[in-house]
């Protein structure tokens, strides 16, 4: 009952109702009565007592009705007006929409997909917003996107901002999205604050496996000075669970960059989230054309994936997008149905050799082999171009013009080389290292540890095989796990793994906390050579601590890959000149080494990025044409944006500062549709995203913790939870009404039984 009282302890006022009575039972105490001759003739009639005795109760209760109105109205009493007039906002509130954009999110109810009705449904939460009330609203992607950042007061422009929103596609952090909306609201001065989460029933996008984030989010709740309170919708109520859903993962290419007419290979997953076996059919598409041959029927298990994989070769120049599509009748999301990857194909790639050995004979030079290697058949186009130069005579030009360097077995460099080779791989080229017995331990940290290409990695000692050993020291096919190297554990008569290694270096890798949990990248070069570009700050790019790709048989380390900002370096603990293995005598040395300079040549190409990268292409002049300034990127559900343009003088450069959806993106030479594509590129997304399973009981009662957040299926239940406090009517208005009026009463009683007095007391005639 007390609920109904905003200060109920103001109702002990109620006590002073005891006043009038009191006073009434005082009046009425007994006196001494003096008879005097005339006072029979003022004696009332008993009908009069009777009249005086009901006007002098009513008065009392007039009286202690005054005094119970003031403590009540004190007392403060309301009531819930919502069932009367319906639930809708006082004013004075700031509100966040964040609006789910996953996959889930395009599945339909037979009439609208979910993501339509989320917006839907957001249009009708703002018909209930006060005219003081103001909004933002956030598209919930990988990357949370503020599609409305600054709170508005114009409801009819917000509305219009939640027709902009692109269909749903991809993944969504929820989280993230509140703890930006959290963010905003932290900017606001309303006294209510609201975020507004317009989901499914999807677990996927709430990143519940990770307790230190909610951790985190619970404290961010209490940054600002007033608490939001976090609002989930669930859109898809009514709708049945996802059945039956089949999606396709992220392909895995074995390089973004590659020769005409060279293999590719790619991998891609085929998840089956059904409760049984389905055959799926897979088809292979190259720039939006199915490839003959290359369709298959995948056999996936209920609730498991099977790897799809297939190699191409292109005769073209370009990039070219490379898609696996899957298509099933009964499919509950079809926006998980296609994968896409951009390979970039180019006639040939420049690639520098550094010589160290003084030797005239050039068969004792430690890059002979790989010379060989490079070197093209008569009358066939060279898939790499190789240049030699001695290191001795290295300068940053030799540098400007290729996309990877082998240094092999170099121990020394002229003044100022190892940083510019530290800069050029950082600017998003490829640096192949191997050692020799020309190498030591002085040396290579001076030439690779202190300039910061590979900070983590030390030399301890070489190791030599005995002789005498009855088991030659080969690769471990295990150990073989990149996915540039998978071509030789996997195909038929593949030699690599039968070269023996009598010599190589021992090493040791120390760990940097600096730089194990992330590397930092070096600007992109749109302005000149890639070195250059890095030059001017060399500083702003670091090294990883490298991944063994390749160990021996002896467990010793063979192969070590690490980042160096946009770039990669490759170490090889022995070398390439057949003095410490017999690696150059084998079948695959040749395709082992270009497979080794494509992948790092590729680390300068990138078509395949991450959700919200930035986009950049960069041409020849002679492949674009005069309007360069018109140059638009062509983005999914046919959304165009203008490029940045940058122009040098052989080369453009358009650039897209970030991706808003994942997709293929087109680089063309205008908006027009009917524009020449120049370079294409493909943003992917979470595919965890695919997952189809829902939130369980346990899942909400988690995220509701601490009044995290709260749950509703309807817009109604949402807006009397909202609306509810500021939906009820206060009643001491009308209370204080009442008290002027029983004032009023009163006064007029009072005034009544003064002015009549006795006069209307009937006095008794004496008889004659």
């Amino acid at each position: 009952m007390l609920q109904f009282f905003l200060n109920p302890l103001m109702l002990l006022g109620l006590a002073g109702v005891l006043l009038p009575v009191l006073a009434h039972l005082l009046s009425r105490r007994k006196f001494d009565v003096v008879n005097w001759g005339a006072m029979q003739f003022l004696n009332p009639s008993r009908k009069t007592r009777q009249k005086m005795r009901l006007e002098e109760l009513l008065l009392l209760l007039v009286r202690i009705g005054i005094i119970a109105l003031i403590g009540f109205a004190l007392a403060r009493p309301w009531i819930n007006s919502g069932f009367l007039m319906g639930y809708s906002s006082a004013g004075s509130r700031d509100v966040v929409l964040v609006i789910d954009g996953s996959n889930s999110m395009a599945r339909s109810d037979g009439l609208t997909s979910l993501h339509e009705k989320a917006v839907r449904r957001a249009k009708e939460i703002l018909t209930t917003l006060g005219p003081g009330d103001s909004v933002s609203i956030i598209d919930a992607r990988d990357l949370p996107i503020k599609v409305v950042e600054s709170p508005l007061q114009n409801l009819e422009i917000v509305a219009e901002a939640l027709e902009t929103i692109p269909p749903a596609t991809g993944a969504a952090d929820l989280r993230k999205a509140c703890e930006d909306a959290v963010g905003i609201l932290g900017r606001s001065s309303n006294g209510s604050r609201e975020i507004i989460v317009l989901t499914d029933r999807q677990k996927a996008g709430w990143d519940l496996a990770n307790d230190a984030s909610w951790l985190r989010f619970d404290e961010i709740l209490k940054f600002p000075a007033v608490r939001p309170s976090v609002w989930v919708m669930d859109i898809s109520h009514g709708l049945s669970a996802i059945a039956t859903n089949v999606s396709v993962g992220q392909i895995d290419v074995s390089r973004d960059l590659t020769p005409v007419d060279y293999p590719v290979s790619i991998q891609v997953p085929i998840r089956n989230s059904g409760t049984s076996l389905v055959n799926i059919p897979v088809e292979v598409l190259v720039n939006g054309q199915r490839v003959a041959g290359m369709d298959a029927t995948v056999p996936v298990p209920a609730g498991a994936e099977s790897v799809f994989s297939r190699t191409m070769r292109f005769d073209s120049r370009g990039t070219h997008v490379v898609s696996v599509k899957v298509d099933l009748p009964n499919d509950s999301v079809t926006t998980d149905n296609r994968s896409d990857a951009a390979i970039r194909v180019t006639p040939t790639i420049p690639v520098l050799l550094v010589e160290s050995s003084t030797s005239f004979s050039k068969r004792r030079w430690n890059t002979f082999f790989a010379q060989l290697a490079l070197t093209p058949p008569q009358a066939t186009s060279p898939w790499i171009q190789a240049t030699t130069v001695k290191a001795s005579e290295l300068t940053p030009k030799d540098l400007e013009s290729v996309s990877a360097v082998i240094l092999a077995d170099v121990y020394q460099l002229p003044n100022g080389m190892p940083e510019a080779i530290k800069s050029f791989a950082a600017a998003g080229n490829g640096v192949f290292i191997t050692l020799g017995d020309g190498t030591s331990v002085e040396s290579f940290g001076q030439l690779y540890g202190r300039t910061g290409l590979l900070p983590s990695v030390k030399l301890k000692r070489i190791r030599t095989v005995a002789p005498d050993a009855d088991i030659p020291t080969t690769i471990a096919p295990y150990s073989i796990e990149a996915s540039w190297l998978t071509r030789f554990r996997e195909r038929k008569g593949a030699s690599l793994l039968k070269a023996a290694f009598s010599d190589w270096w021992l090493v040791e890798i120390q760990s940097n906390p600096e730089t194990d949990a992330a590397i930092l990248s070096s600007p992109t070069p749109v302005d000149g050579p890639a070195n250059a570009a890095a030059q001017k700050a060399p500083e702003a790019s670091a090294s990883a601590v490298p991944a063994t790709v390749a160990q021996l048989i002896t467990g010793d380390p063979l192969l070590l890959q690490a980042a160096c900002g946009r770039g990669s370096v490759l170490l090889m603990t022995s070398n390439i000149n057949a003095r410490w293995n017999s690696l150059p005598g084998q079948p695959d040395f040749v395709p082992f080494l270009h497979e080794a300079l494509f992948q790092m040549a590729s680390s300068s190409v990138t078509r395949n990025v991450s959700f919200g990268s930035p986009l950049l292409a960069e041409l020849p002049l002679l492949d674009v044409g005069d309007k360069i300034d018109e140059f638009t990127f062509k983005e999914p559900f046919d959304r165009t944006e203008a490029a940045s343009v940058v122009m040098s003088e052989d080369s453009v450069s358009a650039r897209l500062p970030g991706t808003r959806l994942p997709g293929v993106y087109q680089l063309a030479a205008s908006a027009d549709d009917k524009a020449p594509v120049l370079d294409s590129f493909v943003v992917n997304y979470n595919h965890a995203e695919d997952d189809p399973q829902e939130l369980t009981k346990d899942d909400r009662a988690y995220l509701g913790l601490n009044k995290r957040m709260a749950f509703f299926d309807s817009v109604d239940g949402l807006r009397k939870n909202m609306y509810g406090n500021e939906s009820r009517s206060e009643l001491w208005g009308l209370l204080m009404w009442l008290f002027l009026g029983m004032l009023t009463f009163e006064v007029w009683m009072i005034r009544r039984l003064i002015t009549k007095g006795h006069a209307n007391i009937e006095v008794p005639v004496a008889a004659s």
